[in-house]
């Protein structure tokens, strides 16, 4: 993949989106690109938030580990970006990213990330509506659990 179509593929991430060419290219070229197998890691749960992830193509699973069991939170395809919570708040990695399928990656050094949100504005507030679109999903997750709880046993 070269560096032009790497920027079209950021541009696929709604981070990106309004991003200009200048500021894509020096995204695209101030991170690593990573190639993984179905099967291999991204990283674990526990390990230090040092970079963020732009998944450019392929497929991965998210699992998070409770009460010594991994339960598999989600699935997620080209686009995605990984890792930005932990990077924000400096906080170990909360879930274990492994690869489903071939993917590739872009990988943001931490300080690179942070340095993106200082100087370009639209990046920050992309950023900010990815994660309330995300609180609002995870809210109606649970009240829609919580309303299936409260429903009176059916079968009476």
């Amino acid at each position: 993949m070269n560096l032009v179509s790497e920027c079209e593929k950021l541009r696929e991430i709604p981070l990106f989106r309004d991003l200009d060419t200048a500021k894509c290219k020096l995204v695209a070229m101030s991170s690593d690109r990573l190639h993984y197998q179905a099967g291999d890691p991204v990283f674990e749960e526990g390990d230090s938030s040092d970079a963020v992830y732009f998944m450019l193509s392929g497929r991965i699973r998210i699992s998070r580990e409770l009460k010594g069991r991994s339960i598999d939170i989600a699935e997620l395809t080209g686009g995605a970006v990984l890792g930005e919570t932990g990077v924000i708040c400096g906080r170990p990695r909360s879930a274990t990213v492994i690869a489903v399928e071939e993917t590739t990656m872009l990988r943001t050094d931490a300080n690179v990330f942070h340095e993106l949100l200082y100087q370009v504005p639209q990046v920050a507030v992309a950023l900010a509506r990815e994660l309330a679109d995300r609180v609002d999903a995870t809210s109606e997750r649970l009240l829609a659990m919580a309303d299936e709880r409260n429903e009176p046993d059916r079968a009476s």
